[in-house]
């Protein structure tokens, strides 16, 4: 209930035009009005703990009777009384919502300040209750004979306060009223707003509402840092976001996130006022209409993320000039521009993550960005293609993004596009390259076609080690004369995996070591620079790292590397609690320390689990 419903109840349904002039006296508020508020008091603590028994229910009434007495002694007038019983049931309503059994209705200090609402309790084991709680507070060196309290919690400065309140949500926060009687009031000068309705919560949608303008209204923060927004899309909620946004662009806010759920064909449009919001620092949108209409003022803004939105190219060109200091700008999912063309020097890195080809809106992706430091092209980019056509100053670039199923009558188009990609690319010093980019590389591998050279000194593939990822490894690092760093990480299936026996030495000596070993005259500068080499198993089966293919190729590198420092093999898989089994490392281990080296300072490094905790084993030869 808002305070004009709490004013409702005490005028007996007269309406707003009963009450008194200049708010009233304290005095004249009606004695039946204060009943009813009464009545209103317990129906919400029932509703809440509901109780059955004649104890319970004295309970309550008391705890009722205690809370609007507090506050009609306390208030001066009847406007203050209406804001403070509007204000502290607001906040009783959140406490009980806890699930736990002890709720704090009241902070004063007094022998009876709590009450633990369950069905029934007595008054001396509440206060049983409170003297333990109060005697937990203390460290063990300060509960002397006389069992004195310290409250450290009301002790801590305001700042120390809402650095806690800027990891929690609204809601969190103004539960932590119930710690001390400091913090009751504390929260209303949060600057940190975080609100989230998440599908299949048990919060009521209006409720939810009701409680977002409830904050704003206590609020008392002149400057908000951070105002974020995780709801459903319904057409209640798109009345109130305006109101809301204004109210955060009012109070001068940094960051702002707006995640919104569509619920049938809702759509929330983006206000303008937002486009002109000078203190902007950060702003994250997500399944919202991002309609611009003539200049954007974001000149403070330094990060700007964008899902599931449709952009045409004008507003594109909006957006980037009107924020001139912006570092990072993230596309996800988004439709409708052909180019981005950034020509600000304060842009360091854009993402493009699963970008939308349409039919009618080109199926090319323009870049035009000379002051650029980092590209990643990421996701699934069905129906179109990218085109890089001045990135000069790129330094790092992932390209980690699927296409169509690989097809082989659109080898032509797709062998294109990487190559294209990489000559544009050539300069870069830090090279990322997934599952689908290989697999182009490899047929081109096996068709002879040639890649330009790069300037590569650090290169991540993500993809399949075994004999069909063989050949795109060995025509990346024709192509990568300055190669000094490798990072390989696995995705194998079990059928390829090594078994060792006794009998099995002569198996080793397979169809993929006479593939490096006749490859070795198109890779030999690759080999005069290489130093790093970093094997890491993402694949939950514990034989994924003993493939023919792989052990032959670090075999390879350690004969022919001549700087080659260490060979670190990661069986420790950080998204799974299954690991590589560390016999089967020791294994590869022995393998590879009895193998002829070129660089005589390589080691070789087996990082495998050991008693639930990584472990690291180092071995030179």
């Amino acid at each position: 209930m808002d305070d004009a419903e709490w004013r409702l109840l005490l005028l007996g349904g007269r309406g707003t035009g009963a009450a008194l002039d200049d708010g009233g006296q304290r005095d004249e508020v009606p004695p039946e009005g204060r009943e009813r508020i009464l009545n209103k008091i317990m129906e919400i603590l029932q509703g809440h703990r509901p109780v059955s028994s004649r104890e319970g229910l004295q309970e309550l009434n008391k705890i009722a009777l205690r809370i609007e007495g507090k506050i009609y002694t306390a208030a001066t007038n009847q406007d203050d009384y209406l804001m403070k019983i509007s204000s502290k049931m607001w906040i009783v309503v959140i406490e009980l919502d806890l699930p736990c059994n002890a709720i704090w209705i009241d902070g004063e200090d007094s022998e009876d300040e709590g009450k633990i609402l369950k069905a029934p309790p007595s008054m001396a084991s509440i206060k049983n209750g409170l003297r333990q709680q109060k005697c937990a507070r203390l460290p063990p060196s300060i509960q002397d004979e006389t069992q004195k309290t310290v409250d450290y919690i009301s002790q801590l400065p305001d700042s120390i306060i809402f650095h806690i309140f800027s990891f929690l949500t609204t809601k969190d926060a103004i539960k932590t009223s119930l710690l001390s009687k400091q913090w009751c009031s504390t929260w209303t000068a949060n600057q940190y707003m975080s609100f989230s309705l998440p599908l299949g919560s048990s919060w009521n949608f209006k409720s939810f509402i009701t409680f977002v303008d409830s904050v704003l209204l206590r609020c008392t923060a002149i400057k908000l840092k951070r105002f974020l927004l995780d709801a459903p899309c319904r057409a209640l909620l798109r009345s109130k976001l305006n109101a809301w946004l204004q109210f955060a662009i009012m109070h001068n806010v940094e960051e702002v996130s707006i995640t919104l759920h569509y619920w049938h064909d809702n759509i929330y449009v983006l206000p303008q006022i937002l486009f002109h919001c000078t203190t902007l620092v950060s702003l994250c949108v997500s399944q919202c209409c991002f309609s611009v209409f003539g200049d954007v003022n974001w000149c403070s803004l330094k990060i700007l993320r964008i899902e599931y939105a449709e952009l045409n190219d004008e507003g594109m060109v909006s957006v980037l000039s009107g924020s001139p200091v912006l570092e990072l700008l993230e596309l996800k999912s988004c439709r409708g521009f052909k180019h981005i063309m950034v020509e600000s020097k304060s842009l360091r890195e854009l993402v493009i993550d699963s970008h939308e080809f349409r039919p009618g809106q080109g199926f090319v992706l323009k870049i035009w960005a000379p002051h650029l430091l980092k590209l990643r092209l990421l996701g699934n980019s069905q129906g179109g293609e990218f085109s890089l056509d001045e990135v000069s100053s790129l330094i790092e670039a992932d390209l980690n993004f699927d296409m169509e199923s690989f097809a082989l009558d659109k080898f032509k188009a797709h062998s294109d596009l990487v190559k294209g990609l990489l000559k544009r690319l050539h300069h870069v010093m830090k090279l990322v390259m997934g599952s689908w980019f290989l697999q182009v590389l490899s047929l081109m591998e096996a068709r002879e076609v040639f890649l330009p050279s790069l300037e590569c000194r650090h290169l991540i593939l993500l993809g399949a080690a075994d004999h069909k990822g063989v050949p795109a490894i060995a025509k990346i690092l024709e192509s990568m004369p300055h190669l000094e760093k490798l990072f390989l990480q696995t995705t194998c299936t079990p059928n390829s995996a090594i078994v060792f026996n006794a009998e099995g030495e002569d198996c080793r000596k397979s169809a993929g070591e006479e593939f490096w070993n006749s490859a070795i005259w198109r890779i030999d500068e690759c080999l005069m620079h290489l130093k790093h080499v970093e094997i890491v198993d993402r694949n939950a089966n514990a034989n994924s790292l003993l493939w023919e293919s792989l052990l032959s190729l670090l075999k390879f590198l350690l004969q022919n590397a001549l700087c080659l420092d260490k060979i670190v093999i990661n069986g420790t898989n950080s998204k799974s609690s299954q690991a590589v089994d560390p016999l089967r490392l020791l294994e590869v281990e022995r393998i590879l320390l009895s193998h002829p080296k070129c660089s005589p300072s390589a080691k070789v490094i087996i990082r495998c689990p050991s008693q639930g905790c990584p472990s690291e084993r180092v071995r030179e030869s």
